[in-house]
């Protein structure tokens, strides 16, 4: 679900087209239309942007604080002044992508002005990301890479209507939608803003699918629940307690079988890519610098095509799971805390479990969830709480990462995840733990968590946990 600038909810509805051959190679030929106004556009933002930076005030505007109100005020103003006067702005590449779109006679015939327009928004995005040293470069499309296609509206050029998407006067595609789904029939109802057109790769053929941006809220099928739920999320993990139960789980876990299989035709594509390309590599088996060219057998291609399903199975199973366990949370609880962490520094120390796991993509997903319907999610900061380092007796001791257990003088002995979480409950407004109420309720939560334990146990001879849960 997404917010646009007037405050007015919104969400998107995927629905797969029903596509022949001809028509595939249709909408193929619209997207390559899409990459080439695509490429001109971001090739004139660059041009643009490298014409600002060779200028006098623009060396001297970045050389202002950005910390002094007077110099803030400075650098905007000039920046405004600078992208106005060389049309580095998204109205002035608009306007440019409507003059490339017209000026080719086989774009303007295939392309309406709406998705040009949108498309120079994309590319001039890309090329703002590096103005704004956000992005260290920025990428072209290359040939046969697939542009999505997304109008302003659903009255022009893309658009939906009674189980129909017409594209132009040329082409009407017919969407598969069961009727028995209570989830698309909710959403059908609501109104349109605008269509996207996009392609995915299923097991090696081509699945096209149109996106309807919809007004409003998604249909829930179940309610909220009336729990205070604290949560503690690690790069693998997540750690819950509520008021009368506990649960400590692994993020993902069919994803890590999966991910298995992919590291092992990594292995089988590099050993293919070395016996074809011998030239290519060093003695020491480290690829030569410079310009190179690569030589790609059939066997290749067909291991790179099952590496690149596994790529889309692993993603599509990822967010599978992570929207099970957000709507396990969310009928149990209607407030949510947890601490506020930066997936992105973490991924220094544990990038590949962030990348298999995407704990961020599951929070982002139990918010919106939560808000969407009523509930509490709140964030607080860790460098107030510390919950990793404090005990309801309001000591504080520093743990190493391998320490898996809180132990304290007082007599207090948990599973650090599981009580990170239980003190997560108690964090006031202040970002400070209420030591009072968690000292309190200890007793009560203790027994919560013991349980979650001997659960735990139980089942360590069916299957095998992962370190962290300190077992």
């Amino acid at each position: 679900m997404a917010t646009s600038k007037d405050r007015i909810p919104s969400y998107c509805a995927t629905i797969r087209l029903r596509t022949n051959a001809k028509e595939e190679k249709h909408l193929l030929m619209l997207s390559d239309c899409g990459r080439q106004l695509y490429n001109a556009c971001i090739g004139e933002c660059i041009k643009r942007l490298k014409a600002i930076q060779q200028t006098d005030l623009y060396k001297e505007t970045i050389r202002l604080s950005k910390t002094i109100e007077e110099d803030i005020e400075k650098r905007r103003v000039n920046f405004k002044h600078l992208n106005e006067t060389f049309g580095f702005t998204d109205y002035s590449i608009q306007s440019f992508g409507t003059k490339t779109k017209n000026d080719s006679k086989f774009i303007a015939e295939h392309l309406g002005t709406h998705i040009c327009q949108k498309i120079s928004t994309r590319a001039f995005r890309a090329v703002q990301k590096l103005a704004f040293k956000k992005a260290k470069r920025v990428w072209f499309k290359r040939k046969g890479e697939f542009v999505s296609l997304e109008g302003k509206n659903n009255k022009t050029f893309l658009t939906y209507s009674n189980g129909y998407v017409f594209i132009g006067k040329s082409l009407t595609l017919k969407c598969l939608i069961d009727p028995k789904d209570r989830w698309m029939q909710h959403a059908l109802k609501h109104r349109i803003k605008y269509c996207r057109l996009i392609r995915k790769e299923v097991k090696g053929e081509n699945r096209f699918y149109v996106q309807l941006i919809l007004d409003g809220y998604p249909h829930h099928k179940y309610e909220l629940g009336n729990d205070n739920i604290g949560l503690d999320i690690g790069p693998s993990t997540i750690a819950m307690v509520g008021e009368s139960n506990a649960e400590l789980k692994e993020f993902c876990e069919e994803v890590v079988i999966i991910d298995k299989e992919k590291r092992r035709i990594n292995r089988k594509m590099d050993r293919q890519r070395r016996a074809n390309n011998p030239n290519n590599y060093q003695s020491n088996g480290v690829v030569k610098k410079g310009k190179k060219k690569w030589v790609n057998s059939k066997r290749y291609i067909k291991t790179r095509s099952k590496h690149r399903e596994l790529e889309r199975k692993i993603k599509e199973v990822r967010k599978q799971l992570n929207g099970r366990d957000t709507n396990q949370i969310l009928q149990l609880a209607s407030s949510i805390q947890t601490e506020k962490l930066s997936y992105k520094a973490c991924q220094k120390m544990f990038g590949k479990s962030i990348a298999r796991k995407a704990p961020s993509m599951f929070l982002k997903m139990l918010k919106r969830k939560v808000e969407s319907q009523g509930g509490r999610f709140r964030e607080f900061p860790t460098y107030s709480t510390k919950l990793s380092q404090t005990c309801h007796c309001g000591n504080i001791k520093k743990k190493r990462l391998e320490d898996r257990w809180h132990t304290c003088i007082c007599g207090v002995h948990a599973q650090r995840d599981l009580y990170s979480a239980f003190l997560a409950r108690y964090v006031t407004k202040s970002n400070q733990v209420d030591i009072q109420s968690a000292e309190k309720d200890w007793l009560r939560h203790s027994n919560v968590l013991d349980t979650c334990i001997l659960n735990l146990k139980n089942r360590k001879s069916e299957r095998k946990f992962i370190s962290t849960f300190g077992l």
